[in-house]
């Protein structure tokens, strides 16, 4: 009876963990095709997390706050919120307007590999050989893909501008992981990511223009189709999904999942954008999950299960 029970919590992890990267993956190209419609890149981080915000709000509710926060850990919250909502939202939305989904998808993925690398300057991980190499594979993907993915014969800093400005979304979301490190073992990690989610969205506020309100009443099915995507499947149920995952087969099998991101991001945006899928960007696409994957598979000690769980949970657009 018992084996029986664990099988089937192990089969709903599993399809919740597969729907999320479905989920993840298929955001790159719903925010290009938004972009493509007129959308503009704040509005579209606005519009997705204001649909997200009351799940969120609710959520915090449920699971009793952040009881005893103080004020240190406030303001670190605060601008961990602010980095993994505006920064790596803004980011992604912005670069994705002058590069293709497929290439951020790719670019998007080496957040773990900066977060290993941040990690260890502020002394809360060690790099070994075996890290830094897969490190240095990612590195040299992500190269691969920024100057040869589009497949034009010579340079250009046109080229690389996308791809440069897709390349702060990761880079906010190792700051925001290495920042909500420390409150990880003091405090429910569903209330600190909805909070730090709520939080973010104030810093989207500026953002929006009288045309915000505007853009959204007219926009047609497609378009709102795919903002409640990217608001629901994406960003909250994908959360939910991602955590029930977690709990049902641990961290250490469920971050085995996000590798698929990259390369269903990639098959989406060329299935439903017809974007083109160059064999240079395939050879960099495939460097930087095996130097992610290795430097994973490296880490040194016992990753706290809070810890670990941060870490994975945001390698999407979501």
């Amino acid at each position: 009876m018992m084996r029986r029970v664990s099988s089937g919590v192990e089969a709903r992890s599993q399809l919740a963990l597969a729907a999320t990267v479905v989920a993840w993956a298929g955001a790159f190209p719903a925010i290009k095709a938004l972009l493509d419609a007129g959308f503009a890149a704040g509005d579209i981080a606005l519009v997705r997390y204001a649909i997200a915000a009351p799940g969120f709000a609710l959520l915090l509710v449920l699971v009793g706050g952040l009881p005893g926060l103080g004020r240190v850990d406030a303001l670190r919250l605060a601008l961990a919120g602010v980095l993994v909502v505006a920064g790596y939202h803004l980011s992604l939305n912005f670069g994705t307007q002058f590069t293709t989904a497929g290439t951020a998808a790719i670019l998007v993925a080496l957040a773990p590999a900066l977060t290993a690398l941040l990690a260890a300057w502020a002394g809360l991980e060690r790099l070994t050989a075996p890290r830094v190499a897969g490190l240095a594979v990612a590195f040299v993907g992500i190269a691969v893909v920024v100057f040869f993915g589009g497949g034009e014969a010579s340079f250009s800093l046109a080229g690389i501008k996308g791809p440069a400005i897709v390349l702060l979304a990761p880079l906010a979301f190792a700051l925001y992981n290495v920042l909500l490190k420390p409150l990880l073992g003091r405090y429910d990690l569903i209330a600190l990511t909805a909070a730090s989610s709520l939080v973010g969205m104030l810093a989207l506020l500026p953002f929006a223009r009288p045309g915000t309100v505007e853009g959204v009443v007219d926009a047609g099915a497609r378009e709102l189709a795919l903002l409640l995507f990217l608001g629901l499947a994406c960003t909250l149920i994908g959360y939910l999904t991602w955590n029930v995952g977690l709990r049902g087969i641990g961290p250490t099998r469920a971050v085995a999942y996000t590798y698929a991101i990259p390369p269903l991001g990639v098959l989406f945006s060329a299935v439903t954008l017809g974007e083109d899928v160059t064999l240079w960007l395939a050879v960099g696409g495939a460097l930087v999950v095996a130097g992610v994957a290795l430097a994973q598979r490296a880490r040194t000690g016992r990753t706290p299960r809070r810890a670990y769980a941060a870490t994975a949970s945001s390698i999407s657009g979501e």
